[in-house]
């Protein structure tokens, strides 16, 4: 009797070792696609101006275009391909969007501070 009740014991152990080595394997393996955690950040000069000519709305500054969720912003008009690129390397694989429309067609590229913003027009507002 005691020989049955160690051999389902041995039969349990050894199941438990095994599931507990391909859950390990499976962690080990996620980890290792997704454990990058270092932020993108753009570089300074993409947005940089002089002037409000020098600067473009662009309708993607993140992995999901404003179309899908993501953001809008405004860039060095000179510097599209760049944000391009950037955004190719920061955004690897296929990006998780939602299909919601955060798109602000009212919002104008404008340099402030040497820095391209978006904003409304000034003075093109409602007045009450």
């Amino acid at each position: 009797m005691n020989r049955v009740v160690f051999r389902h014991w041995g039969w349990g152990l050894a199941a438990m070792c095994a599931s507990a080595l391909l859950v390990a394997v499976g962690v080990r393996s996620f980890v290792a696609r997704t454990g990058d955690t270092t932020p993108a950040v753009p570089p300074y000069d993409l947005f940089w101006c002089s002037k409000d000519e020098d600067c473009i709305r662009v309708d993607q500054v993140g992995c999901c275009e404003c179309e899908q969720s993501g953001g809008q912003g405004a860039i060095t008009k000179w510097h599209r391909d760049d944000l391009r690129l950037f955004l190719k390397g920061a955004c690897r694989g296929k990006p998780v969007c939602v299909q919601i429309d955060t798109c602000r067609y009212d919002l104008q590229p404008r340099c402030e501070d040497h820095r391209c913003r978006l904003g409304t027009q000034v003075g093109g507002g409602d007045a009450g």
